[in-house]
Formats: C-alpha cells, sequence, structure tokens
C-alpha cells in the first residue's frame, strides 16, 4: 500500500509539473513581449518624425 501511495504522489507531482511548467514559460513570454512593445513604440515614433 504504501508504494501505492507513492506512486500515486509521483504521478500527480508530473502532473502539476507539466501544467505548471508551461504556464511560467508563457507568463514570461507574456512579460518579455510587454517590455519589448514599449521600445518598438518609441523606435516606431522616431521613424515617423524622421520621415
Amino acid at each position: 500500500m504504501k508504494i501505492l501511495k507513492i506512486l500515486m504522489v509521483l504521478v500527480l507531482v508530473t502532473l502539476a509539473a507539466l501544467v505548471v511548467i508551461p504556464l511560467i514559460v508563457l507568463a514570461g513570454l507574456f512579460v518579455w513581449l510587454k517590455l519589448t512593445e514599449e521600445g518598438d513604440e518609441e523606435s516606431l515614433e522616431l521613424d515617423q518624425e524622421n520621415v
């Protein structure tokens, strides 16, 4: 019975990792996109002023 409990915990931890890790990656990409978006807008404004 103890082995069965250990296996169930391992399965739950694995499933949790499969859900949490991609969410962390997506959150990091979203933050990176928001941070780089401001720089893109500034460069676009500078380009429009130069034209």
